[in-house]
């Protein structure tokens, strides 16, 4: 029984490159991309930052404390 003509996972084909996948240059293709979400994060990361506000003092830490200029604040601790 079995398949005629030898091991059928060699001329299996899919779009991640079949069992036996190790394309070349993945390592450059992995860094790449992950530079390219990077700088297209970075934006919106200094803009998040800057436009946050918070009225109200929040009842738990949130991380975006630690980077947000308008925690600690004197004026903003008496909107209370």
């Amino acid at each position: 029984m079995g398949a005629p003509g030898g091991n059928v996972a060699d001329s299996v084909w899919s779009p991640a490159g079949g069992p036996y996948s190790n394309p070349i240059g993945w390592r450059r293709n992995t860094a790449l991309t992950l530079l390219g979400i990077a700088v297209c994060m970075a934006p919106i990361y200094y803009a998040s930052a800057k436009l946050e506000q918070r009225p109200v003092m929040p009842a738990r830490f949130i991380p975006s404390q630690l980077w947000c200029k308008n925690f600690g604040d004197k004026a903003f601790a008496n909107t209370k």
